[in-house]
């Protein structure tokens, strides 16, 4: 099947890593590993940050050219699409592209990942959620990565319209246990740090606001532990690396490794030798890289939210505490510090729930279930 893929808010070959951007790959990946060819259909972006009306504007009217673009390449049978896919779908990055196609040429459209906010009935993204409606509605197909999604959309689904829940998923790059040790002996050496203390591990971008914010709870939950012993190792970058930065002076570089920004591959060694993973995770959709840890059985201290809960269970893979509750985040993480068999246990928990749930094949082979039946009809 020719699959057209679009991401309103973030092609997959954009150039800034996140989040976003990963699970775009990876679901391109779960339907080419299903024997789809999937191709790009645009890398314009709709999304509008701050809420100004004049930019939606303009977005608007770039949006209906790349539509007249498309319509003029599809009829060609080398560019022609059995179905659209659009990724990630929200008031502040609506889909004016694929409904349009889709029903210009009479394919299935699909939506994964959309969310509904009706407080912006009367707010700055009224057309944006008016769009937003209006995809819904021509959806043959929906796929739900998060709970809280699934939930708000379904008022303005139509009738036939087939629903996927998803879990989260990525690929599996753990590293068998019996290695584990001599990794993080190797690393100890490479960082000039004790590999015989507990290490914990976090990777994330560091932007302003929510990832800010994550970061200076989490030094904050740390500095109350600093009776014991433990080395956090820091990846990521970003705008407000200095910030991050700033946040865990008070620790010491003795406490606290920075390794800047990383390749997928340079992040696996840190992971596999890694004994906790930690992260506030302050508004998270989902977290990529609790699902990364999870999959190299280590044990997560995360802040709860809908989209956490579907891939760490509390108190079996790890804990979830309390929204931006620092005390809380403290006493699980100390609680965890102090007990390595907890630690082992829960480790060993997450990479069986990781195989269970989370693989990148599991998730093709259903994926491909629900696309072939919207074709078949």
């Amino acid at each position: 099947m020719k699959i057209g893929f679009y991401a309103p808010m973030k092609a997959p070959d954009y150039p800034s890593p996140s989040g976003d951007r990963t699970i775009a790959r990876l679901l391109i990946e779960a339907m080419t590993q299903a024997g789809h060819d999937v191709r790009l259909m645009s890398q314009h972006r709709s999304i509008d940050i701050g809420g100004d009306l004049e930019n939606q504007g303009k977005i608007r009217e770039q949006s209906a050219s790349e539509v007249a673009r498309i319509l003029d390449q599809l009829p060609h049978h080398s560019n022609s699409i059995d179905l659209w896919f659009t990724y990630h779908l929200s008031h502040k990055a609506p889909d004016w592209l694929g409904p349009e196609v889709c029903e210009e040429f009479g394919i299935p459209y699909v939506v994964a990942e959309a969310s509904y906010a009706p407080k912006q009935k009367n707010g700055p993204w009224r057309e944006g959620l008016s769009s937003v409606e209006t995809a819904l509605g021509h959806a043959a197909g929906i796929i739900s990565l998060n709970p809280r999604d699934h939930e708000c959309i379904q008022p303005f689904l139509k009738l036939k319209a087939k629903q996927l829940s998803l879990l989260p998923f990525t690929h599996e790059n753990a590293l068998p246990s019996d290695r584990r040790g001599q990794l993080k002996q190797e690393l100890g050496r490479k960082l000039d740090t004790d590999s015989e203390q507990p290490w914990l591990v976090t990777v994330a971008m560091m932007r302003r606001g929510d990832k800010q914010r994550s970061f200076s709870m989490l030094a904050e939950a740390l500095d109350v532990v600093t009776d014991l012993a433990w080395r956090l190792i820091i990846i990521g970058d970003g705008e407000a690396a200095q910030e991050a930065k700033d946040a865990f002076a008070s620790l010491g570089q003795e406490r606290v490794y920075f390794a800047g920004q990383l390749t997928t591959d340079k992040v696996h060694p840190y992971l596999n030798a890694a004994d906790i993973f930690v992260w506030p995770a302050i508004n998270e959709a989902f977290g990529m890289s609790l699902l990364e840890a999870q999959g190299h059985a280590l044990p997560v201290v995360a802040g709860h939210t809908d989209g956490t809960a579907t891939i760490v269970q509390d108190e079996h893979t790890g804990i979830l505490t309390e929204p931006e509750n620092t005390a809380a985040f403290s006493q699980a993480l100390r609680r965890l510090l102090q007990n390595s068999e907890l630690r082992e246990h829960m480790g060993q928990n997450a990479r069986q729930k990781f195989l269970s749930c989370h693989t990148l094949k599991s998730a093709s082979q259903k994926i491909d279930t629900l696309l072939r039946s919207l074709t078949s009809e």
